[in-house]
C-alpha cells in the first residue's frame, strides 16, 4: 500500500465536512480514506493553531531553555542530591542496627 501524503487544504475540507454532517467516518470512507487518520486530523485541527500545521503533521516549536529554566533545574538537583543523601544515611544506620541486634545475620 503505498503512503499518501496530503495537503493541508484536503485536511481541513475532509474534517469539515465530517463536523459539518457529523460523522467522520463516513467522509472517510467517501474518499477512500481511514477514519483514524481523519480523526486525527480533527484533533490536530482543534488542539493547534492553523499556522503550526503544514500538510505533513504538526510542527512542535523549539524549546530553549532560558536562565530561570536552569535555576529552577538546579534548586530541584539540590534537592533531590539532599534526599538520596538523606536515604543512603538511613539505609547505613538500619543496616549497623541490625549487625548489632542480630549478630548473626551479616550484611555485607
Amino acid at each position: 500500500m503505498k503512503k499518501m501524503q496530503y495537503d493541508l487544504n484536503f485536511k481541513k475540507m475532509v474534517v469539515a465536512k465530517g463536523k459539518e454532517i457529523g460523522n467522520m467516518t463516513a467522509v472517510a470512507r467517501q474518499h477512500e480514506i481511514d477514519p483514524k487518520m481523519v480523526l486525527r486530523w480533527a484533533r490536530e485541527l482543534n488542539r493547534k493553531d492553523l499556522d503550526q500545521l503544514d500538510g505533513n503533521g504538526v510542527k512542535q516549536s523549539k524549546f530553549v531553555p532560558t536562565a530561570e529554566d536552569y535555576a529552577q533545574l538546579e534548586k530541584e538537583n539540590e534537592k533531590l542530591k539532599k534526599l538520596f543523601a538523606e536515604q543512603a544515611l538511613e539505609r547505613d544506620i538500619l543496616k549497623d542496627l541490625l549487625k548489632k541486634t542480630n549478630p548473626h545475620l551479616r550484611i555485607k
